[in-house]
């Protein structure tokens, strides 16, 4: 019965693994860390219920078996946080180092038997394994989200763990040359214990971090054009009102952009180019502005810009812009250029914004009338006749 109620602790390590591996998948096996670290939890919860089960003597027998299994997912833990972190798990030092103790380990169960210095020989190997990457991993800078800390902090909580833990059979092992069994379930249960906190906490954490990359990736989705990765309508009309409801320092300026001929382009050179097309604008729109500035993409050849600035400098946005892309020969055939036609319009007050829109869009119009490729910029005294 006591057996059987050992077997609880594996159990729930194995069904942390499935979860790591549904969660795995769900992410369509972006996170390789997530199946390094199942991985792990799957080889070190099946060698404990194994070994939960066997008496004695029968671990001598089956020493080196389980020691593969426990070495190999020591190391598939550090693989899987070295992958997490970006860091190296040092797989040519990780295989002379299970070799060693896989020796010792068939020594002092064949040849001749020692059970404390077994568990000597296999902690420090296990111990070895898992902080091969924490030299990379200490090094990074501490990061600042809070599940970032508490993964980061824990990591170093575990590798002190896997430092103390060599230490502590070594003691036994000098001190109890003879195996009690008292002294042994002893330190297996407490082997257990901490086996099952840490995998716990790793586990959590981890599946804590890929929920919300998971939710982040899919606002990201919700508020990007996935062709230029810019804002769209609906974030930049969330993101511009938020932006000039909090009063953030002034003046500020919308840009409403056209590509002109851009039918032309497609009927041309197909829509594969005029998706390039869309791509170079966007691409030139994003290096000429500045950070705060917003850059969206409305629908099909037309964007938006709400710039820092005022209408002056707004207009030499502009113009860098054009001629970016006037330059840019390399999108089209010789003697053709990209250009684009700009309607520009001062925001002075937050509920401004929807009238600024509208107004942007005729300027814009009157420039395609007038021939196209320039910039039609409104009237100064446009932004205080539309004042709050």
């Amino acid at each position: 019965m006591d057996r059987l109620l050992l077997l609880i602790i594996p159990v729930c390590i194995l069904l942390l693994s499935g979860a790591l591996v549904g969660c795995w998948l769900g992410t369509q096996r972006r996170h390789s860390y997530l199946l390094w670290t199942a991985s792990s939890y799957a080889l070190v919860g099946s060698a404990l219920a194994w070994q939960s089960l066997l008496s004695q003597n029968e671990l001598h027998r089956w020493a080196v078996v389980t020691g593969v299994m426990y070495l190999y997912g020591a190391w598939c833990f550090a693989r899987g946080m070295a992958d997490y972190y970006g860091v190296s798990a040092h797989p040519r030092l990780a295989l002379p180092i299970g070799a060693v103790v896989l020796v010792a380990l068939y020594h002092y169960s064949q040849v001749d038997p020692n059970l404390w210095i077994r568990l000597h020989w296999l902690n420090a190997g296990l111990g070895l394994l898992q902080i091969l990457p924490a030299r990379g991993i200490l090094r990074r800078k501490p990061p600042s989200g809070w599940l970032e800390l508490a993964m980061y902090w824990s990591y170093v909580l575990f590798s002190l763990n896997t430092c103390i833990r060599p230490l502590l059979s070594l003691a036994l092992a000098l001190g109890s040359l003879e195996v009690k069994a008292s002294s042994f379930s002893a330190y297996w249960q407490l082997t257990l214990a901490v086996t099952l906190l840490f995998s716990l906490l790793f586990a959590l954490l981890l599946l804590a971090i890929t929920v919300r990359d998971a939710i982040t990736a899919l606002r990201a989705e919700r508020n990007h054009d996935p062709l230029t990765n810019l804002l769209n309508r609906r974030a930049f009309q969330e993101a511009a009102e938020h932006s000039l409801g909090n009063l953030q320092p002034g003046p500020w300026t919308l840009l409403m952009g056209d590509i002109d001929y851009f039918k032309h382009i497609n009927d041309t050179w197909g829509h594969a180019q005029g998706d390039r097309v869309l791509q170079a604008v966007a691409r030139a729109m994003l290096q000429q502005v500045r950070e705060g500035d917003m850059v969206a993409r409305f629908g099909g050849e037309e964007f938006v810009l709400l710039l820092r600035t005022d209408t002056k400098n707004a207009e030499r946005v502009a113009q860098r812009i054009r001629n970016q892309l006037r330059e840019d020969g390399a999108m089209l055939t010789p003697g053709e250029s990209i250009t684009i036609s700009f309607g520009i319009a001062p925001v002075t007050h937050p509920a401004q914004l929807a009238h600024a829109l509208s107004f942007a869009d005729g300027l814009l119009y009157e420039a395609k009338l007038a021939g196209r490729d320039r910039v039609h910029v409104a009237p100064t005294a446009w932004g205080a006749l539309t004042g709050p």
